[in-house]
């Protein structure tokens, strides 16, 4: 066993190795792509470190303060299990939409090699450990131990120790477990539809989960009587669900109080109750495991002709845009990540919102929640977000496709607008859903602010396309869009940088809608102020995307290279 993990290691230094290499078939763009794709995790990596010196900072010091009795037991870890169980829910959401797995899984070489499912699934576990979210806690436990530790409270300490160490196993195995179950899902097209349609409902319903616990919190507060109504943590407890308990975050919290008060009844109960929890599901994500590697993946489905689809054609531009821009949108829609780019930026937003609406606060989220026309601004931004997949790497995941496309008689201008093209209309797609949700949340306002918010979404996706078409071009990565992990993120560069342009190429036009008629006029003029704005971005993206075509032709070989995953 730790010879095939050596082994691993050397494999995956050996693969990194080479990806940076030199190679006759990689001109110097494509290496340049491939270091600053390496640089830029390195470059948030360093950016964390402060996080992680912060996370072991409060965590030694908040050990220390309880050792010491500065602190009240129950209250430092009440709020030390609402932190873990916050990077719990945000490690279990990566897990879903973007499983942080090594690559190793889709080797499948790998499997005609003697080496044991088992090993291969423990590496896949362990990998895990390497979660941004994960390592930050890690450091933050072993610190709040050490605390404990210097305070005096030795016995205490070494419990912290083993329950954080069970703890971040427990995290570790069920964040593989969901990666598992995701990408066994999603290899079979029906079983990544039903998939896609469940997440959008489950995400929704998550949603309310905060507004149910404060909504709940607060009802203790109204029937708690006396002048200062002061909420106990014990009474907040009492108002959490059932179901909590079994939460990882809340076994170790009953394991190290218990042992610092001294009951070794409860903390043996509790201990044992956390590792039995991570066996277990080591034991099921084993079994996800060995089924997901027993799949075949497939594509069944509904399938339309070669024919039926040669016969649709765009109006107004010339059949070779045309074709490639409905190329553009079947890829979109028959992926899962496109389904999720196009359904969940708008339900998402109006689900916050809702929240927002129901919290006594007044500021910019109360704001957003009771002027639709705002909401429906924020979730345009966030669905150019969503659609980074697309937008951002529009030439590395069609595959084959590419090569027909740069084998027929398109020049680089119309492979250009085509593509800008076909994302274009999945972005009105992704703009329906979004409107449909910002009305059923709050549809107030002037419809002209409602017809600016719109325009304004448009103008930023056109002051985006020629940049859009330049990073596709510059930085191309091989993506696999029928996933649900990050395999098909654009390079890391591009997401990047297109997440600080959105913002910026939003702000004029997000100015005017949040002034509104009160300060600007009246809502017709911030109409007409936002349809100039259009007009800008149209007369400066339009010329932009033609010059940006001219990177193609020089690109075309790496290319089509990248695209098939060389």
């Amino acid at each position: 066993m730790t010879r095939t993990l050596r082994a691993f290691i050397w494999l995956r230094w050996r693969l990194l190795r080479n990806s940076v290499g030199k190679s006759q078939r990689r001109d110097t763009l494509e290496q340049v792509s491939r270091i600053l794709a390496l640089f830029v995790p390195l470059a948030l990596t360093a950016l964390s470190i402060g996080s992680l010196v912060a996370a072991a900072f409060v965590g030694y010091f908040g050990g220390r303060a309880i050792a010491s009795g500065l602190a009240s037991v129950p209250t430092s870890m009440f709020v030390l299990r609402a932190v873990l169980f916050g990077a719990f829910v945000i490690l279990v959401a990566f897990a879903v939409v973007s499983p942080t797995q090594t690559s190793l899984s889709r080797y499948t070489r790998l499997l005609l090699l003697p080496i044991g499912r088992g090993t291969l699934h423990l590496v896949e576990v362990i990998a895990n450990l390497a979660d941004p979210w994960l390592a930050i806690v890690i450091p933050g436990l072993a610190a709040f131990a050490a605390g404990l530790a210097v305070g005096g409270l030795h016995g205490p300490a070494m419990v912290a120790l083993v329950a954080g160490g069970a703890l971040v196993g427990v995290f570790a195995v069920f964040a593989a477990l969901l990666g598992f179950l995701v990408s066994w899902l999603v290899k079979n097209r029906r079983r990544g539809e039903i998939f896609t349609i469940v997440s959008v409902v489950v995400i929704t319903g998550v949603s309310f989960l905060p507004m149910m616990f404060h909504e709940s919190i607060e009802a203790l507060d109204d029937d708690r009587p006396g002048p200062g109504r002061d909420i106990s943590v014990a009474d907040i407890e009492r108002a959490l669900p059932l179901w909590t308990q079994a939460l990882p975050s809340e076994l170790y919290g009953r394991t190290v109080s218990a042992a610092i008060i001294g009951r070794a009844d409860r903390t043996i109960e509790a201990l044992l109750l956390l590792v039995a929890e991570g066996a277990l599901l080591f034991v099921f994500s084993s079994a996800a495991y060995r089924r997901l590697l027993d799949t075949v993946e497939s594509s069944r489905g509904s399938r339309r002709s070669a024919r039926d689809v040669a016969g649709r054609r765009i109006p107004l531009v010339t059949p070779a845009v045309s074709a490639i821009a409905i190329a553009q949108v079947r890829t979109a829609i028959r992926s899962v990540r496109g389904r999720l780019g196009v359904l969940l930026p708008g339900p998402i937003v109006a689900m916050l919102a809702f929240m927002f609406s129901r919290m006594p606060d007044e500021g910019w989220a109360a704001t957003l929640a009771t002027h639709g026309h705002l909401l429906f601004g924020a979730s345009s931004i966030f669905a150019l977000y969503s659609l980074q997949p697309f937008t951002m790497n529009l030439f590395g995941a069609d595959r084959a496709g590419l090569t027909l496309q740069f084998l027929s008689p398109v020049s680089d201008r119309d492979l250009a607008r085509g593509k800008i093209l076909g994302a274009a209309l999945v972005f009105t797609l992704t703009l329906g859903i979004n409107l449909a949700a910002a009305l059923a949340v709050a549809a107030n306002g002037s419809p002209l602010l409602w017809i600016a918010s719109v325009i304004n979404a448009y103008a930023m996706f056109l002051l985006l396309s020629p940049t859009c078409v330049w990073f596709s071009a510059i930085f191309p990565l091989a993506a696999d869009l029928s996933k649900a992990g990050s395999g098909g993120n654009p390079h890391p560069l591009p997401m990047l940088a297109g997440t600080l342009i959105v913002l910026l190429f939003a702000a004029p036009g997000g100015v005017l809608l949040w002034l509104g008629p009160g300060r600007v006029g009246s809502a017709a003029i911030v109409l007409g102020l936002t349809l100039l704005w259009l007009l800008i971005a149209m007369a400066v993206s339009l010329p932009l995307i033609g010059a940006a075509s001219r990177v193609i032709g020089a690109r075309r070989e790496n290319l089509a290279l990248v695209a098939q995953g060389r």
